[in-house]
């Protein structure tokens, strides 16, 4: 019995090669069309030492016999070609590429250096890796203007360029933890009805960046903060990461003080 079984498995073996090393005709399946390619680019792989297997080839051109007026079933199997080369290559252990551009071509009539019963043809390109791109400096803040309306400050109006303002009460005030604040935007220590209502660590004006805009964040207030725009008020929450988006023209309302902001020009 088991030199029968030893028998029946070399004539399976036998078979399974006979199968693979058949090449394809035009009267393959479109699923054995699409394996045929996997296979032909598995044999492209290459061993380059200490156990590392590499594809060595970014595009691929597969022009592939169209034997059948119906091209849809073909498309169908075919379809998403480059992710089953991906999955195909992580199968036999080998590092792959970071782009592979595969370009599938239908044709009705077979290329006469065509074998009579070839089904297809893989060519193999590398193309040359252009060097990375330097990453693209940040624009820089546009001119911040603030014009002081209401409350008495260092200055009746200031112009920053910097990503930072912050706005308070005195230049540089201490808090309990002897930490130093720098206020841009600073309002005196004066007893008006309107200049004290302005915390010593109000509120900060942020620049992002990306999104090219300028924020505005209370920095727990005891009197609020809000922009005016358009008639509307919008509160600015206390702590809130996010902030409040400003725009030019937009009065801002520092406890009972009042500054108008102007973007740029």
């Amino acid at each position: 019995m088991t030199g029968r079984f030893v028998d029946i498995g070399r004539d399976l073996q036998s078979r399974l090669k006979k199968f693979f090393d058949t090449p394809l005709d035009a009267s393959a399946t479109p699923l054995e069309l699409c394996q045929a390619v996997l296979d032909d680019v598995e044999r492209r792989v290459e061993p380059v030492g200490r156990g590392r297997r590499v594809f060595p080839y970014t595009r691929l051109a597969v022009r592939v016999r169209q034997a059948h007026p119906d091209r849809a079933p073909l498309e169908s199997t075919l379809e998403g070609l480059d992710r089953k080369i991906r999955e195909r290559l992580a199968e036999v252990r080998c590092e792959v590429p970071r782009v592979i551009d595969v370009r599938v071509v239908y044709l009705k009539k077979p290329p006469p250096d065509w074998r009579p019963d070839q089904a297809f043809a893989v060519e193999y390109f590398k193309e040359p890796e252009l060097p990375a791109a330097a990453p693209e400096a940040p624009a820089p803040p546009p001119a911040l203007h603030v014009t002081v309306l209401k409350g008495a400050a260092t200055d009746s109006s200031y112009t920053f360029t910097e990503p930072v303002i912050s706005i308070g009460r005195s230049e540089d005030p201490t808090d309990a933890l002897g930490r130093v604040r720098r206020n841009r935007v600073a309002f005196l220590d004066t007893v008006d009805g309107v200049t004290e209502t302005v915390g010593r660590a109000h509120a900060r004006l942020r620049y992002d960046a990306l999104a090219r805009e300028y924020r505005l964040f209370d920095d727990g207030s005891s009197n609020g903060t809000s922009v005016v725009r358009g008639g509307a008020t919008i509160a600015v929450p206390a702590r809130d990461p996010r902030g409040v988006r400003v725009h030019s023209g937009d009065e801002v309302l520092v406890g009972r003080a009042v500054i108008k902001l102007v973007i740029g020009g």
